[in-house]
């Protein structure tokens, strides 16, 4: 069985990770808030807690990008994770389950890009994934360290590759392609 995995540029992931970053910072300034002028002890223990969790967090990623240049480390999105914990004890659960989401949506965004071409159909990591039969397409093509695919319906998806980590020959891919879609 022939099968082609081809990674797509994330052009996008500086603009996530500065979004979460940009989310920690407010988030320290809330709690920091909250742990001064709060008179209850557990919220403030809680509030404490958090900014620890989250200085911690961003210590050991920053860390890990630029003295070890280690991309692609998690501690931004555990801080986020632990961010929600740090609402519920504070009594915002509502706040803290905001976070599980967008914490959520951050691995997501995150994730390699990363497109099969199988004989039976074509995979496309979309959020959620999406399935596409050759019955649907007019044409796709991978030309100069782009993946072009043309739909029936006059839709197409254009999309440059990440070829350090894409190891296919363009002209297998291209007749493997034709093959399945002349069937």
């Amino acid at each position: 069985m022939e099968q082609f995995q081809i990674t797509l540029k994330n052009e996008k992931i500086k603009q996530y990770e500065r979004i979460a970053l940009f989310i920690l910072i407010i988030n320290i300034a809330l709690f920091l808030y909250i742990a001064i002028s709060t008179d209850s002890n557990p919220v403030r223990i809680s509030a404490v807690s958090g900014l620890a969790f989250i200085f911690i967090a961003l210590s050991i990623d920053y860390f890990l990008t630029t003295i070890k240049n280690n991309e692609g480390s998690p501690y931004k999105m555990i801080a986020i994770y632990l961010i929600s914990i740090a609402w519920w004890n504070i009594g915002y659960w509502w706040i803290g389950i905001l976070f599980i989401l967008l914490g959520t949506l951050y691995l997501a965004s995150k994730r390699p890009l990363l497109v099969s071409v199988v004989k039976e159909k074509l995979i496309y990591p979309s959020f959620p994934q999406r399935n596409i039969n050759w019955t649907q397409l007019n044409n796709i093509i991978l030309k100069d360290g782009l993946l072009t695919i043309d739909f029936k319906n006059n839709k197409f998806i254009q999309q440059p590759i990440d070829e350090s980590k894409t190891a296919v020959n363009e002209q297998e891919f291209n007749d493997f392609c034709r093959q399945q879609l002349n069937k």
